[in-house]
């Protein structure tokens, strides 16, 4: 630990290319890195982060040493400072219980970054900041009905007010509900002028179960399956728009609801800062042949600043990552 403290000191000090920092015989006694899922983290993150992120010299030798700094965020202890969902990446070790992965080093995770945001850029055509970063870190939040008062019946709580007109075969004004209301269930009552005890009389009405909608039964042999139609206006939702079906490279969205807009609002700011006019404009990532343009470093820093905030990715991590990108042909994780 003291030759590691050692040379990171001095890879820092003359700002040598952070995965070469280390001398390469050291390397050779390092460990595969492990994840630990108790603490949701690579047991290299703190070495990986003191190399790879743009903090002070003496922050990064206390992460070195095996303490903790300021600012950590969950992505930065999985090597992963886009916070990159798993999908079979080089350097892919794990993932957490979100999907987030662990990579075994940061530099592995700056090259899935460069690779992903390549193929949202030139194979799905998101040239913008917003459908960038609403696509890369889409809205989570639904439509929840708000549920009314909650009323009782019989000793159970219900999700809305009481219903009017209950009666023991359905609701509404029948014949059934009005007898009830008018004599009561039956029984023995004192008539109202003399106060004598009366029989009341029951219904006549027979009483008679409604039809129950059929349902499908996944008994062998009985047959084709029987469904009944569902209409759009019977959906729970009517305000919902519904847009165009999903193509091959889409993936459904999510209503956006106030809080998400924002969030997507501002991180498409941030990414769009320094890269292009603003979040609508085409940021000119890469060009007609998926050859990365020397912006694409300026947008990979502002959205890692956006994912593990108020950390930041150092420069060189990020140029050397776009560096080894491979051919666009060979682009997939």
């Amino acid at each position: 630990m003291v030759l590691e403290t050692f040379a990171l000191a001095l890879a820092l000090a003359g700002e040598a290319t952070p995965w070469r920092a280390l001398p390469e015989a050291w390397a050779g006694f390092a460990a595969a890195p492990m994840f630990r899922p108790g603490e949701r983290a690579v047991d290299n993150w703190r070495r990986e982060s003191a190399l790879n992120l743009d903090i002070e010299t003496d922050k990064a030798i206390a992460l070195a040493l095996g303490r903790d700094i300021s600012g950590l965020s969950r992505c930065v202890r999985l090597n992963n400072y886009w916070c990159i969902k798993r999908a079979g990446w080089n350097g892919e070790i794990a993932a957490d219980a979100e999907g987030h992965v662990a990579f075994a080093s940061a530099r592995e995770g700056a090259m899935a970054a460069a690779v992903l945001l390549r193929r949202y850029y030139v194979d799905f055509g998101l040239r913008t900041a917003r459908s960038i970063v609403s696509r890369w870190a889409p809205a989570t939040c639904g439509f929840v009905a708000a549920p009314a008062k909650a009323g009782r019946i019989a000793g159970r709580t219900l999700l809305g007010p009481e219903p009017r007109g209950l009666t023991t075969r359905g609701l509404g004004n029948t014949l059934r509900a009005r007898w009830l209301a008018a004599h009561g269930r039956g029984g023995v009552a004192k008539a109202k002028k003399s106060g004598k005890p009366r029989a009341i009389a029951r219904s006549v009405v027979p009483d008679r179960a409604p039809a129950l909608m059929r349902t499908p039964t996944i008994a062998a042999g009985v047959g084709p399956l029987e469904v009944a139609p569902v209409r759009l206006a019977m959906l729970p939702f009517p305000g919902l728009a519904l847009g165009p079906a999903p193509g091959p490279d889409s993936r459904p969205r999510a209503p956006v609801c106030g809080s998400d807009a924002a969030r997507i609002a501002n991180y498409a700011a941030r990414l769009a800062e320094g890269v292009a006019a603003g979040p609508e404009a085409d940021l000119n990532l890469f060009d007609g042949a998926g050859r990365p343009q020397p912006i694409l470093v300026r947008a990979l820093l502002n959205m890692a600043a956006v994912e593990i905030g108020p950390l930041k990715a150092r420069a060189s991590l990020i140029e050397g990552a776009v560096a080894a990108l491979p051919p666009p042909a060979a682009a997939a994780p």
